[in-house]
């Protein structure tokens, strides 16, 4: 029986030789087929909450942090500034590390284009707080409407240096974004994740039915002097209630 909160970690999934059979399926498929591994694993209770640990990856506590990038991707669907701060803090204390090298914020709502500026604004004045402390560099958002990432941009006191489009659902890169980024000195990705990295129906279907997600993270570490990928996992909250915030 799960309790009421569960914190999920699955450690370097580059680690798992069941994952790396599979290494070209996308981000959900990848995700899932590591929830089943590392949920067999050893499980630790405390403060009314269980926690998941996959495989500990020790391949770089030899090497200095310098050499190293880190990259989150932090996925909510809540402008709850308290669920972002938790996980922002997990993701700093499960990699060892005081500083991320670059964030992308994944905010899926069905709000309308206001509700969703002012919870971005919220969202944003988290990532504005651990920029100011250092805990943070490079920052931005994924999958935002270009005028909404515009009036935020114009409203921020530390400005996005990150926007990242779908070309999935987004085959031309629009103009008036492609050209704001150029003159604001903004990097503009491209990615693949799909519109739900886990599905609520996915979910249920590896936590049960009363799950909930809070907040999902994707990590990266990279080797900077050779670019090559040392570390790779997933944190993530989930919540068992009948009534779901």
């Amino acid at each position: 029986m799960l309790s009421h909160s569960l914190l999920v970690n699955t450690g370097n999934i580059l680690s798992l030789s069941e994952a790396r059979l599979k290494a070209s399926q996308n981000s959900t498929d990848e995700l899932i087929e590591t929830l089943k591994i590392v949920l067999n694993d050893e499980r630790s209770k405390g403060n009314d909450t269980t926690i998941i640990n996959g495989k500990r990856d020790t391949s770089l506590q030899d090497v200095d942090r310098k050499d190293l990038k880190v990259t989150v991707k932090v996925f909510i669907s809540s402008p709850d500034v308290d669920s972002l701060k938790e996980a922002l803090d997990q993701a700093l204390e499960a990699l060892c590390t005081g500083t991320i090298e670059s964030l992308v914020i994944a905010y899926k709502s069905a709000e309308g284009p206001e509700d969703i500026l002012s919870s971005l604004k919220k969202i944003w004045s988290v990532v504005e707080e651990y920029v100011k402390a250092d805990k943070l560099s490079s920052v931005g958002l994924s999958d935002i409407n270009t005028n909404t990432f515009i009036e935020l941009f114009q409203w921020a006191d530390v400005k996005p240096n990150i926007v990242q489009i779908n070309l999935a659902t987004c085959c031309v890169v629009p103009p008036v974004l492609q050209e704001f980024t150029k003159e604001n000195d903004i990097q503009l990705l491209t990615h693949s994740d799909p519109s739900q990295i886990l599905p609520q129906d996915v979910l249920e279907k590896i936590f049960g039915s009363t799950a909930y997600l809070h907040w999902l993270i994707r990590y990266q570490i990279h080797l900077k002097c050779r670019g090559i990928l040392s570390s790779k996992g997933y944190l993530l909250r989930i919540n068992k209630s009948n009534v779901k915030p």
